[in-house]
């Protein structure tokens, strides 16, 4: 019997498996940046088609509010596996006290910037839970321009989740 090539199975199982794995999925994000804070958010991954999802993160603290908007494109790997890579915009909001000091000026400002992301999914087979794990280049362009790295990990609920044949 001959070998079968790795690489010919991983195609062919790519191009058999065309759906999602689930519809909609809610849960928490948590990121770390290069050019910012960590953040810990509500995530929340919507696919609008077979292959295409928005992603809606929201977070904020004691100092700060965060909002990003991604579109992610996504692609099986195997079964339970998908790979996505996408594109997206974030702002904020933050601000210093003074601490009750009148000789320290409370500050504050709005930032805004470009993401990119790519990564890896898993959706559990038995349970609708789903994991991501997602890194990429971040731009700061408001206030400032900074360039920096972003990872992050996603803990979600998938609803009407389906699996896939």
């Amino acid at each position: 019997m001959k070998k079968i090539s790795p690489f010919f199975v991983l195609i062919v199982s790519i191009s058999l498996s065309h759906s999602q794995q689930y519809n909609t999925s809610l849960g928490i994000k948590a990121d770390y940046s290069s050019v910012n804070l960590g953040f810990a958010e509500l995530s929340v991954k919507h696919f609008f088609t077979e292959q295409d999802a928005f992603e809606i993160n929201a977070g904020g603290g004691q100092r700060f509010i965060w909002l990003q908007a991604m579109y992610l494109r996504s692609q099986p790997m195997v079964k339970e596996i998908d790979w996505y890579a996408g594109t997206g915009i974030d702002a904020g909001h933050w601000s210093t006290t003074s601490g009750g000091r009148e000789d320290v000026p409370k500050q504050e400002g709005f930032w805004t910037g470009i993401n990119g992301a790519i990564g890896i999914e898993y959706t559990f087979d038995v349970v609708p839970i789903n994991l991501a794990l997602d890194t990429g280049p971040t731009f700061r362009v408001v206030p400032d321009f900074k360039f920096g790295w972003n990872a992050a990990l996603a803990f979600r609920y998938a609803f009407r989740y389906r699996n896939r044949r």
